[in-house]
């Protein structure tokens, strides 16, 4: 009978300890209008590196003239105030800051592509995106940024051939 009564006085006790209240969390925020479009003629192009004789690169760091490119946003939102470009690719084994020549058939050797912002700093290849430099934009419309393109020797002789490379850019907006 004892066990029975334990028993009995015990069961008010855990029961004490059960709650069901309703609550409501309520999260807000504000979704902002920072970005921008690529413009069409932007996504996919070639920046043509002309020809540079292979004697010209006496000494690995030689390079040749910069040649300019542009990334060219059709509009940017309304609050979009600056953006960090960087550029993705394979890096040289001799200079991993550079773009990597594809291999192939009469391909060029000893040299890689280095990517210059419009004050022709370089920018590395593969960087950190919270590295990078920001670039102020407009808000509310088009944006053109500028940058620069160059062949720089890695290695020593180079040797002559086709020059072909591949990145992809990387947006990052504020």
């Amino acid at each position: 009978m004892k066990k029975y009564f334990l028993i009995l006085c015990l069961l008010p006790f855990a029961a004490g300890y059960v709650h069901a209240a309703d609550s409501t969390i309520t999260i807000t925020g504000y979704l902002k209008d920072n970005a921008c479009s690529v413009s069409v003629d932007s996504q996919d192009f070639t920046v043509d590196l002309l020809s540079t004789a292979a004697k010209q690169f006496n000494r690995v760091g030689t390079v040749t003239p910069s040649i300019p490119f542009k990334i060219v946003f059709d509009k940017c939102g309304s609050s979009v105030t600056a953006v960090r470009v960087g550029y993705v690719g394979t890096s040289d084994s001799d200079n991993t800051t550079l773009l990597k020549i594809d291999a192939g058939t009469n391909a060029a050797s000893g040299i890689g592509v280095q990517i210059l912002d419009r004050d022709q700093t370089p920018i590395p290849l593969n960087a950190a995106q919270d590295s990078l430099k920001w670039m102020t934009l407009t808000a509310g419309q088009p944006n053109t940024l500028g940058f620069y393109a160059r062949l720089m020797a890695t290695r020593a002789p180079v040797m002559a051939g086709t020059v072909t490379a591949t990145a992809n850019f990387t947006l990052e907006f504020q």
